[in-house]
């Protein structure tokens, strides 16, 4: 019993060391710091994916808001300058009425998207970082 568990261990153990092996392959680098690299990349793979999805988690709301703040004033001085005056006050209260709640909606539909796709990447290059919960500035 016990040379088949330790004969199925050694088998186990041989095919995932010649899946592994290639990774060590060695770069333009040392093979020492290439090693030490893929090590390093392996051990924090978990963590850069947690990192990632609370990034999205986190990047939804926060575009989807932002986005939608943004394509409310964008559409609302939009209708107030095709009613005549971009800045006057009526042309904006009409277009705030009549404009601001499909920039609400365009907008945030896009910041869900951009939102999300911001929070995933920076959440995998930085996880866990001030970066991957705010929105990148433009």
């Amino acid at each position: 019993m016990f040379n088949k568990l330790a004969t199925s261990f050694l088998l186990a153990s041989a095919l995932i060391g010649a899946m592994v092996s290639p990774s060590f392959a060695a770069s333009s680098k040392s093979s020492a710091t290439s090693s030490d690299d893929t090590f390093q990349n392996i051990v924090f793979f978990p963590v850069r994916v947690v990192g990632s999805t609370v990034g999205f988690l986190v990047g939804v709301p926060e575009g989807a808001v932002k986005d939608g703040v943004k394509g409310a004033q964008l559409s609302t001085k939009w209708v107030a300058g095709k009613l005549g005056n971009e800045d006057g006050t009526y042309q904006q209260w009409a277009g705030a009425i009549v404009g601001a709640p499909f920039g609400i909606l365009g907008g945030a539909t896009y910041g869900t998207f951009d939102g999300g796709w911001h929070g995933i990447q920076t959440g995998y290059e930085k996880p866990f970082s001030k970066d991957a919960f705010t929105f990148k500035e433009e």
